[in-house]
């Protein structure tokens, strides 16, 4: 084994080492138990996001309790991409003097790489996969220059870049750019019959989560595609590019810009996969910014050809010695910060500390109950990680849906004992003097988040409109619309700007409705031209959204 080769390995353990220890006594984030729930409930896919992330969560919690249980198998892959990077690189780059020190250095100053490797999200399987793709697809176009392009060992890389294809996009939708920039750089491709069987196994592979999406009428796609973009700010195009500096760090960012630009006549074919890879996740991400707000992880996966590009570029003179001026500095100060992680000094706005009080003060309250959080996802998942209680998530009209409008939790506690926690109207019993946490115990609870409201035909009559719409209770015990502790108010409302416009209708004439009935209305509301509507029920505490789409009614 070489020298440079050894060094690596070295360096690789003590990476790996440092990233267990961070693990184990950092901080983390309201997200990453969030995604415990997912390992806790597997699937072949969940609302936010696809089940990679579900699979390395449940695989931790096997092994280990506590926040290990979260993040091992997270610590590992990370291990591995870094490996699989660095066999990426040109094996003269490899064999250089102190390349391995000068790889890890860079490596180590690119932001959220880093992070990936402590935090538990679907980012961290995701640059593992990458990695894996650009390392087998680096050996099919090499293997794909030479006479043996019949070779057995063309149809068994194939198979490899379909499988790792496959499990980017189990590990984060924005795999798919990965491939269609790769596809880009390189339209010859298209006409090798390989490409297309790895195409078509790769979506074979991945259809146990296209149906699982069907079953489910879409979630995923909808939350990303139309719920979490509605509105356009400018701030959204003009913070972008300070965003990325910051995701990737500065230097790294202005650098592979410049490589790109310098290296854009480049014939290797695997090179250009990178330029493209790079220029391509930043310009896609920086145009959707115009439908709505990007966030900085989102291009992450450039991370993987970016650290190979600069690598490259930056390993031979003149430009070896920045990596020691600009890149060493700032990997310090992420390795301060892993510090300041690990002693838990961040700031409270970091989203890394939590205080766990405020979960055994809420148990406390609740003992032998379930735990009803109101239009917060991240609260009962914290709850669950620090008490091992139950707890479930309601998603009101001003929030949105997530994996708990799924699970259901709620639909088993109707009329059951709970605690209700969260900013709740007309109650004034606060959690340890929180204005914003309130609670209230009931005996007999009664929930509408799943109610299903449908309009089933309108007329429009000047500025107002009738309405003809049905009531479903999908229940298993009666709802009943006057409640002694929750009586429910039925309106229509309008979405307008960041709020909505919100018009009572009449209580239904019968105003309990049997478990798995269906009952129907009449209202007159005012009518308001080219703006959505939908229904929600308001029970004097939170309001939510019926199970129903916006609807835009017209004359």
């Amino acid at each position: 084994m070489k020298s440079e080769e050894k060094s690596f390995y070295l360096l690789l353990a003590v990476w790996v080492c440092a990233d267990l220890l961070t693990a184990m006594f950092a901080g983390f984030h309201a997200d990453e138990a969030y995604y415990s729930l997912y390992g806790a409930h597997l699937a072949w896919g969940y609302y936010d996001h696809p089940p990679m992330v579900a699979l390395l969560t449940h695989c931790s919690s096997l092994l280990f309790d506590g926040i290990l249980g979260i993040r091992f198998f997270t610590t590992l892959l990370h291990g591995g991409t870094l490996w699989l990077i660095w066999k990426t690189l040109n094996e003269e780059e490899r064999h250089a003097p102190r390349a391995a020190v000068e790889f890890c250095i860079i490596a180590a100053s690119m932001t959220l790489f880093v992070a990936y490797g402590v935090i538990t999200t679907p980012d961290a399987p995701l640059l593992f996969f990458t990695a894996l793709f650009f390392y087998l697809y680096k050996k099919y176009v090499g293997m794909a220059a030479d006479e043996t392009r019949k070779s057995p060992k063309g149809w068994l890389l194939a198979t490899g870049i379909a499988c790792s294809v496959a499990a980017m996009l189990y590990s984060k939708y924005m795999g798919i750019l990965v491939v269609g920039f790769v596809l880009l750089s390189n339209l010859r491709l298209l006409r090798d019959l390989r490409v297309w069987y790895a195409m078509i196994l790769a979506l074979l592979l991945f259809m146990p989560h296209l149906l699982w999406q069907v079953d489910n009428h879409f979630p995923s796609f909808s939350f990303h595609l139309v719920e979490r973009n509605l509105h356009f700010k400018w701030a959204y195009p003009l913070k972008f590019i300070p965003d990325q500096m910051l995701a990737f760090n500065p230097v790294a960012f202005c650098l592979a810009i410049y490589f790109c630009w310098k290296r854009r006549k480049t014939q290797d074919r695997f090179e250009r996969s990178l330029l493209f890879s790079i220029v391509g996740f930043i310009l896609f991400f920086w145009v959707m910014t115009f439908k709505g707000r990007s966030e900085p992880q989102w291009t992450v996966a450039a991370s993987v050809p970016m650290l190979i590009l600069l690598f490259s570029a930056l390993h031979e003179e003149p430009w070896q010695k920045w990596i020691y001026r600009l890149f060493l500095p700032i990997a310090a100060l992420l390795l301060l910060a892993r510090i300041m992680l690990c002693l838990n000094v961040l700031p409270d706005e970091s989203g890394i500390r939590h205080d766990p009080s405020v979960m055994e003060s809420i148990h406390q309250l609740a003992g032998d109950k379930p735990v009803v959080f109101v239009s917060s996802f991240q609260k009962p998942a914290l709850y669950r990680f620090y008490t091992g209680g139950e707890a479930t998530a309601i998603s009101t009209i001003y929030g949105r849906r997530t994996q708990y409008d799924i699970l259901q939790l709620d639909t088993a506690w109707q009329g059951k004992p709970v605690l209700l926690v969260g900013n709740l109207k007309g109650v004034e019993h606060f959690v340890m003097d929180n204005p914003n946490l309130k609670y209230y115990s009931t005996d007999n609870f009664q929930c509408n988040s799943r109610i299903e409201v449908k309009l089933v035909d309108y007329q429009i009559e000047g500025d107002s409109i009738w309405m003809q719409y049905t009531i479903h209770n999908p229940y298993s015990v009666a709802f009943d619309f006057s409640h002694s502790e929750f009586p429910t108010i039925l309106s229509v409302a309008y979405h307008v700007g960041d709020g909505y416009s919100k018009f009572g209708c009449p209580t239904p004439a019968n105003p309990v409705i049997p478990a798995g009935a269906t009952i129907s209305g009449v209202a007159k509301v005012p009518w308001k031209r080219d703006v959505p509507m939908l229904f929600t029920l308001y029970n004097g505490m939170f309001e939510t959204a019926c199970s129903s789409p916006f609807v835009l009614c017209e004359k």
